[in-house]
């Protein structure tokens, strides 16, 4: 924890210690912020974790609204990066399956930042809101539903990407067709069994 925000790493200290240490922060990512003293780059960290957090629920929340009423994800995809909706959930880590190569939602939400991970970070975050008297509605309502997402989680699966969220919490495109397929199984009965 500290003063320097760093992709996931923060240092506290003066500014003379974060530029004689610039030699190692730079192999760690491509930009370091001084934050300043110790525990501000921690606190950073949580702040930014808690707006992505947030970001990725809003934008699974809108592509499975735009699924359900027929709208293509990748179509749908196109007028959020063009338009007032765009941010880095939606052009840089799209939660939907088979919007974007590379991400985890294109190889069945594995790797990536794990939702147990982005838990504790909006957990931490909360605790920070609570200390500083700041209300934090949308994490409050974020941190429920990553909960949800973790409780979902099994011993004999790996944890999944916190994108995850677009399949366990809306059902998603792949949830969507496991129905369908036991459906399928059940001659119509979902049910069935």
């Amino acid at each position: 924890p500290g003063g320097l925000l760093k992709a996931d790493a923060g240092c506290g200290g003066s500014v003379e210690a974060v530029q004689s240490a610039q030699p190692v922060f730079g192999a760690m990512g491509r930009r370091v912020v001084h934050m300043g003293k110790a525990g501000s780059g921690q606190a950073a960290k949580l702040c930014n974790n808690l707006a992505c957090a947030v970001e990725m629920a809003a934008i699974r929340e809108a592509l499975a609204l735009g699924a359900a009423v027929g709208l293509d994800p990748k179509q749908l995809t196109d007028v959020f990066n063009s338009s007032s909706a765009r941010c880095w959930s939606s052009d840089a880590y799209n939660p939907c399956p088979g919007v974007m190569e590379g991400v985890p939602s294109s190889s069945d939400y594995n790797g990536g930042f794990g939702a147990h991970l982005m838990l504790k970070d909006l957990r931490l975050g909360l605790q920070i809101a609570e200390g500083a008297g700041r209300p934090a509605h949308m994490a409050h309502l974020a941190s429920e539903l990553y909960a949800q997402v973790v409780e979902s989680h099994t011993a004999a699966t790996p944890p999944l990407d916190f994108s995850s969220i677009y399949r366990v919490i809306y059902g998603g495109e792949e949830a969507k067709n496991k129905e369908e397929a036991e459906e399928d199984a059940n001659g119509g009965d979902i049910g069935a069994g």
